[in-house]
């Protein structure tokens, strides 16, 4: 069985609907000033009209894209299971440096532990 076959979601992209999709709509989720967080993220979040996703993970969390990018499609998966038992809210989710170092367990645990306080 391929990853694809295995790993259905792997073709399968958040919606427009479910993305924070321009600056305008991220700044308006950090002016809200609504902030939990852990050792590996912190979240912001704003009341919205539907769960919606948005993420930013920095050069500082590491200088290697590849790096980076392993962050975000742990965030993102996470974040496509539970959307459908997620309060309607807008999250941006905001990755620290020692995620880096973190195993992709790791990260998902830390960011599943984060999503439990809007369910």
């Amino acid at each position: 069985m391929s990853p694809v076959e295995s790993h259905g979601s792997l073709n399968r992209p958040l919606p427009k609907a479910a993305r924070l999709q321009n600056g305008a709509q991220f700044r308006q989720v950090f002016e809200h000033r609504r902030v939990c967080g852990n050792t590996l993220f912190r979240l912001h979040y704003a009341p919205s009209d539907t769960a919606r996703l948005g993420l930013a993970i920095s050069r500082r969390v590491s200088r290697l894209a590849v790096v980076r990018n392993r962050i975000r499609r742990q965030v993102r998966e996470s974040f496509r299971l539970n959307r459908p038992s997620l309060a309607p809210m807008d999250y941006v989710v905001l990755a620290r440096p020692d995620a880096a170092q973190a195993s992709r367990l790791e990260l998902r645990a830390a960011i599943d532990q984060l999503w439990q306080r809007f369910i």
